[in-house]
């Protein structure tokens, strides 16, 4: 289990939560298996995000299957959110996400993480004409591709780390995906993590993120304050 405090939520270079944000992590862990949850709220009360989390791990290998579930108003063509167990590929504003994370070195620095979005409202838009009204319909599932390199130097309670990432469409390789209008390069960015030392049997983890996504011709500088760790899911 854990809970943080952001400056704001920043996800594969895009920004769900503009205003500061409270997000928390709570599982059950069976032998290699993980079935858990992440919820995340925002200050303004217009961020709000349930997912389900389902995770198979070994020593240099995990699996996930994600389901977000983003009630934010304003995120996608469906205006209002329709509930969370909407499966209707027409009304959802819910994405299943198939991830695969790797790590590359016995020493677990190098990281090459896979995400596959595989249902949901990750779909192309066409808009039609019914009757006297132009509705909007959506079509083909994207199946966007996010692709990221990541790398860590630890030393005492420091952590640096450094990433790459990228996506595309499986669907149509130069058409649009969930992270951008075309495949492109959507998330460069560096963190630094230090323990701060509170009193003698307390240590608060505190980072600082700088995000890059090109593709938008965006950055975000955010703070993070991991305010309980009890465990990692």
């Amino acid at each position: 289990m854990s809970f943080a405090f952001k400056t704001q939520n920043v996800f594969r270079g895009l920004l769900p939560a503009k205003a500061p944000t409270l997000s928390t992590n709570a599982g059950v862990i069976w032998k290699d298996w993980i079935f858990g949850f992440y919820g995340g709220v925002d200050f303004e009360g217009r961020y709000q995000e349930t997912d389900f989390l389902l995770i198979y791990r070994r020593p240099r290998i995990n699996f996930h299957l994600e389901y977000y579930y983003n009630f934010t108003e304003g995120i996608s063509d469906i205006p209002t959110p329709s509930g969370l167990f909407d499966f209707n590929k027409q009304t959802t504003r819910g994405l299943l996400d198939f991830i695969v994370n790797i790590k590359l070195d016995k020493e677990k620095r190098w990281t090459l993480s896979s995400s596959t979005i595989i249902f949901g409202r990750d779909t192309n838009l066409e808009e039609r004409i019914v009757g006297n009204e132009i509705i909007t319909v959506r079509t083909d599932q994207r199946y966007s591709q996010y692709l990221e390199l990541k790398h860590a130097w630890l030393w005492d309670d420091n952590k640096v780390e450094a990433h790459f990432g990228g996506n595309f469409s499986w669907h149509d390789l130069s058409g649009s995906t969930f992270y951008g209008k075309s495949a492109g390069i959507n998330n460069i960015g560096i963190a630094f993590t230090k323990k701060l030392e509170i009193n003698d049997k307390v240590k608060v983890p505190v980072k600082a993120s700088f995000y890059l996504n090109p593709q938008a011709e965006k950055s975000y500088l955010i703070l993070t304050v991991n305010l309980i760790q009890l465990s990692k899911i």
